[in-house]
């Protein structure tokens, strides 16, 4: 596993601390990946909806659209879950 150094603020500092404390996760570095998780799922939702946007030419599919159709690929077997 690589490491980073990232600099906070203190209230930044304060609040993922606080995450930690009231045990939404065990560690610093816990919840920190989770945020990464959460940004890149973000960031691969809007590059699907894009994606679906300019394939078919009409407004991008909502977050929810996007994971039912992760879910059914995910079911037929053509994505990891």
């Amino acid at each position: 596993m690589s490491q980073i150094a990232v600099r906070l603020t203190e209230g930044e500092l304060r609040r993922l601390d606080s995450l930690v404390q009231e045990g939404r996760f065990s560690t610093r570095a816990e919840a920190v990946r989770a945020g990464i998780r959460a940004l890149t799922a973000t960031a691969r939702q809007e590059r699907i909806a894009a994606a679906y946007a300019a394939a078919y030419g009409r407004a991008p599919l909502s977050g929810e659209e996007i994971e039912m159709l992760d879910a059914a690929a995910a079911l037929a077997g053509e994505l990891e879950a």
